[in-house]
């Protein structure tokens, strides 16, 4: 048995270079360094390592920690985590005549992750809230942002709240205290509507530019690595989690009009809708050229739907003719 293992796993790992994508259940950046008798031997022992490790990353953005620390997750185990994987990527290999190092992409089954989530009775949370543009801000005068580097790592794409980074030049355009409109023409040059500013000091402000909402917060900067950068988007997706998930066993059905100026704003409603977390049920029962009535099924209660909603770029109003209205931002 021991002879076949490389052959399946380089198989594997072909299928997985097509695989990965980005989305919630992928887990990018986890180092992996093994010691065994042979190279191969500490490739696969690596590798299994890896695999482990990328599984407690995902549970830890899927569930919420208050359940977690309620009802804890099992010792992981290789057989466990072997059958929620769909595909892997290795990257950044190296090898000596006994030892392997580098990193690995884990993409994960989403239907199996659900069900063994639900099986411990944890709620999953895996609707993804909408791009962030990331500023990177340098307090010094002269000099390389270490920052920069740590906020441009694709893998940030995977998160609950992923996160896209301007580029330095970009970054730098912007004046000392940006005005609404420099930010509003930075974001639109990359399509986005939410901005990230991130100071190497470790202040951090958060802004919603359509609906002008603002929130700052502190993370350590120390050390300037890609832990800051996982601390930042962990507070992110703490507040994002909190705002979504469906904890609620009451679900409630109601009318509404979602209402659209073009073809492109009701598929961008539709998908808004249909990878809501709240959201469990959606009957489409008219449509016109600029409005659609549907009933929804959601759990929780209204302003917390409004809340994860806006995060995807549709705004929840209330109406006196039409009643509950959503509608782009």
């Amino acid at each position: 048995m021991t002879r076949i293992l490389p052959l399946v796993f380089t198989l594997f790992v072909f299928v997985a270079s097509r695989a990965v994508a980005a989305d919630p259940f992928t887990v990018g950046g986890i180092n992996v360094d093994a010691t065994a008798s042979t190279a191969i031997e500490a490739q696969i022992q690596a590798m299994a390592d890896g695999q482990i490790a990328a599984a407690t990353v995902l549970f830890d953005r899927l569930t919420l920690e208050q359940e977690r620390a309620a009802n804890p997750l099992p010792e992981l185990t290789q057989e466990t985590v072997t059958r929620l994987i769909r595909a892997l990527e290795p990257s950044k290999e190296r090898r000596s005549a006994n030892r392997y190092l580098g990193e690995v992409t884990v993409a994960f089954n989403p239907s199996q992750v659900q069900q063994f989530l639900r099986d411990r009775n944890l709620t999953m949370v895996s609707s993804q809230a909408r791009d962030r543009l990331v500023v990177v801000r340098n307090s010094g005068l002269r000099g390389s942002n270490p920052l920069q580097s740590v906020f441009s790592d694709p893998r940030l794409a995977h998160a609950l709240t992923p996160l896209q980074a301007a580029s330095a030049e970009d970054a730098a355009f912007l004046s000392a205290s940006p005005s609404d409109g420099e930010l509003q023409a930075l974001a639109s040059k990359y399509g986005l509507n939410q901005i990230l500013i991130v100071e190497d000091t470790g202040n951090i402000t958060d802004i919603s530019l359509d609906t002008g909402n603002r929130q700052s917060f502190y993370v350590s900067p120390i050390p300037a690595d890609n832990s800051f950068a996982d601390r930042v988007v962990a507070h992110l997706e703490a507040d994002w989690k909190q705002a979504s998930a469906v904890i609620a066993s009451e679900v409630v059905s109601t009318p509404v009009s979602v209402l659209y100026r073009s073809h492109s704003d009701w598929i961008a409603l539709q998908d808004a809708i249909n990878t809501s977390a709240q959201i469990k049920g959606a009957r489409l029962d008219a449509l016109s050229k600029d409005g659609a009535l549907m009933t929804i099924s959601y759990g929780g209660d209204i302003d917390r739907l409004a809340t994860e909603l806006r995060f995807k770029g549709v705004r929840v109003e209330q109406d006196p003719r039409l009643g509950l209205v959503f509608k782009r931002s």
